[in-house]
C-alpha cells in the first residue's frame, strides 16, 4: 500500500488519481443526495387513511446514500486497479528491457527541477530574517546543506543550522548539525 502511488508509468499514476477522485466525487454526491432526500422526507398512510408527511432520514434515503457510496467506491477501485496493471506492466517490460529502463532513469532525471548549489530559495530567505528579525540579530549568510530543508546560517559571528519546512523554524541541536558541517 505504501507504493500505491509512486510513479511507475504517468499513465497508471494519472488514472490512479483518477480512481480516487471517482471515489471523492461518489462520497460529495452521496452527502448532497442523503442531505436533499432528508428536507424532501417521506409519505406514509396513517390508519385513517391520510397522508402523513415525515422528515428526517428516511429508509429510501439512507439506501440511495449507501447504493451511491457504494458504486462509486467500486468504480474507483476498478479504476486504481488498472492503473495498478499498467504500472505492473510497466514494470514487466523494464525487467525484460533493462536498457528501456536506464533510458527512462535518464529520462525522467532530465525532467527534474534542480536549483543550483548556491541559490537558496526566497522562502526559506524570508522565514530566516523573519525568525531573526524577531531575535533581534543580524543574518550574514544563508547556505544550502544536503537537505533541502536544512540551511546553514552565519548569524553574529555564530554558525547556526536551521530546519524550515515545518510550521516554526528550528535551530538544530549540536548532534543534528554534526552530519551537515562541513
Amino acid at each position: 500500500m505504501n507504493n500505491l502511488f509512486t510513479k511507475q508509468s504517468f499513465i497508471g499514476y494519472i488514472i490512479k488519481i483518477a480512481g480516487v477522485v471517482v471515489i471523492g466525487w461518489g462520497i460529495i454526491q452521496g452527502i448532497f443526495s442523503l442531505s436533499m432526500m432528508a428536507q424532501m422526507g417521506d409519505q406514509y398512510m396513517n390508519e385513517w387513511g391520510e397522508m402523513q408527511y415525515t422528515s428526517g432520514i428516511t429508509g429510501a434515503a439512507l439506501f440511495a446514500f449507501l447504493g451511491i457510496i457504494a458504486t462509486h467506491f467500486l468504480y474507483g477501485l476498478l479504476i486504481i486497479g488498472f492503473g495498478e496493471v499498467i504500472d505492473y506492466l510497466q514494470k514487466i517490460y523494464f525487467s525484460m528491457e533493462p536498457e528501456a529502463k536506464r533510458q527512462w532513469l535518464e529520462e525522467r532525471k532530465e525532467k527534474e527541477i534542480v536549483v543550483p548549489e548556491g541559490d537558496v530559495p526566497f522562502w526559506a530567505e524570508q522565514h530566516v530574517n523573519i525568525y531573526y528579525k524577531k531575535m533581534q540579530s543580524t543574518v550574514q549568510s544563508i547556505e544550502k546543506t544536503s537537505d533541502p530543508y536544512i540551511f546553514k546560517i552565519s548569524v553574529d559571528g555564530r554558525i547556526e543550522f536551521m530546519e524550515l519546512g515545518n510550521f516554526e523554524p528550528r535551530i538544530l541541536s549540536d548532534e543534528e548539525a554534526a552530519k551537515f558541517a562541513e
